[in-house]
């Protein structure tokens, strides 16, 4: 025993370092020093997390009061790419508590939410805003330039919230901002969570499938003209038999498919008939009455 506590003792302690916490090398010494060994039972000290240590949610784990004693929630600045990255300002924000299928983290981002390397989301409640309505411009200032995809989500939350829309639709078009409107803390988390999940999807992915049959194509034309519907194409097609010999049918004959009143045909004939004029577009100078050689 005397031999085996002299190894020991000369032995080369190495640190032991755990990310995001203590060196932990001189706990071990300690309860080596205090006869914790000798008497069989281990320490129970555990090295406290550093201010420095990013606090990260799993899909269907507890909120951040339960991630950890620390309240203060503190930011990681680091790249992430699984993650959605929350503003530290959102705290307290129940849109939090429902982003359960995807995971986040706070950090040291200019957007309200970063679900992407260049998207960000502001996220604006109607009912602060007409409390606070300086809160929004000061917001998108600090968001400069940054994000190639900048979205102000808004929670309407107030009643008639009509021509607040319309004043931050302006808002959002001077500073080039996509606008989305939820109607609860749960419909904008999903809003956001997708825009998540779909960071790497390719656009074709919610782009309208059409399939490349002769129907399809004569469902995609004849339901261009006001009023025509899909049965109508049917009926067409099936009197008919192709586009050209539609077009060509007098009106009469197409007055005689059922559910083809005057209305429809007259919306036909005027499609089938009319001409394509492209009118030339006018400067602005034109608009304003200006004459001068300038203009050309």
């Amino acid at each position: 025993m005397a031999t085996s506590s002299g190894q020991s003792g000369s032995e080369r302690r190495l640190p032991i370092v755990i990310p995001g916490g203590n060196d932990v090398s001189s706990s071990i010494d300690g309860a080596a020093n205090n006869g914790g060994s000798r008497s069989g039972t281990p320490s129970t000290s555990r090295p406290g997390p550093s201010a420095g240590s990013a606090r990260v949610v799993m899909p269907g784990s507890a909120g951040p009061a339960a991630a950890g004693s620390g309240g203060s929630g503190a930011v990681v600045q680091r790249p992430y790419t699984n993650t959605i990255g929350v503003n530290a300002c959102q705290k307290g924000n129940p849109l939090i508590d429902y982003i359960r299928n995807v995971a986040w983290e706070y950090s040291d981002i200019l957007a309200d939410y970063q679900v992407g390397a260049t998207t960000g989301v502001l996220y604006l409640s109607l009912r602060y805003h007409r409390l606070h309505p300086e809160y929004v411009h000061g917001r998108i200032q600090k968001l400069g330039k940054a994000y190639l995809l900048r979205v102000l989500l808004v929670q309407v939350d107030v009643k008639d919230p009509q021509e607040v829309i319309k004043e931050l639709t302006k808002v959002a078009v001077i500073n080039d901002l996509t606008i989305m409107c939820a109607w609860s803390a749960e419909e904008a988390a999903t809003y956001v969570e997708k825009y998540k999940a779909f960071e790497r999807k390719p656009p074709d992915l919610i782009k309208e499938r059409r399939d490349n049959d002769y129907m399809s194509h004569m469902n995609a034309v004849l339901t261009n003209v006001k009023g025509i519907n899909k049965t109508d194409v049917v009926t067409l097609t099936s009197n008919f038999g192709s586009l050209k010999e539609i077009v060509l049918a007098p009106p009469e004959s197409l007055l005689a498919c059922p559910g083809l009143g005057e209305k429809k045909v007259k919306r036909l004939r005027e499609a089938f008939t009319s001409q394509f004029v492209v009118k030339p577009r006018k400067s602005n100078a034109e608009k304003r009455g200006e004459t001068g050689p300038s203009l050309n």
